[in-house]
C-alpha cells in the first residue's frame, strides 16, 4: 500500500456505519424530546388548538407519545390547560435514551480514532 493512500479496514468501515446509524437514532430521540417538551408546555399553558403551529406540535408529539399513552392520568389545571404527567415521563425517558446514545457515539468515535491510529502506525512500519 502506498504511503499516500488512506488506510482502509473492514473494522473501521463498520465503526463508521455504526456511528452513522447511532447518529440517526440520537437525532430521533432529540427530535422526540423537543416535540414533547413543546407540547407539554403548550398544554400546560392552554395554547389554542386552532393555531397551526400548536396543531403541528400536538400531531408530532402524539406519534412520540404512543408507547407512553395511559401510563399516568392527565390532570386539568384550568379550563384549557392540562398537566400531562405521562408526557413528562416520556420526555424524561427520551432524554435518558438520548444521553445513552450520546455516550455510545462518543465510544464509537474514540474506537474509530484509536483504530485509525493503529492502522496508520502499521502502514508506517
Amino acid at each position: 500500500m502506498a504511503s499516500a493512500d488512506k488506510p482502509s479496514d473492514f473494522t473501521l468501515t463498520s465503526l463508521k456505519i455504526s456511528r452513522g446509524v447511532t447518529y440517526f437514532v440520537y437525532a430521533y430521540a432529540m427530535i422526540a424530546t423537543v416535540f414533547l417538551l413543546l407540547a407539554f408546555f403548550l398544554q400546560l399553558f392552554g395554547a389554542s388548538t386552532v393555531a397551526p403551529f400548536t396543531n403541528f406540535i400536538y400531531t408530532g408529539a402524539a406519534r412520540f407519545m404512543q408507547p407512553f399513552r395511559g401510563i399516568f392520568p392527565t390532570h386539568q389545571v384550568s379550563d384549557s390547560s392540562y398537566f400531562d404527567s405521562a408526557m413528562l415521563f416520556a420526555i424524561i425517558m427520551y432524554s435518558i435514551f438520548a444521553a445513552a446514545v450520546h455516550a455510545l457515539i462518543s465510544y464509537l468515535s474514540l474506537k474509530m480514532f484509536n483504530h485509525s491510529q493503529e492502522l496508520e502506525a502499521e502502514t508506517k512500519d
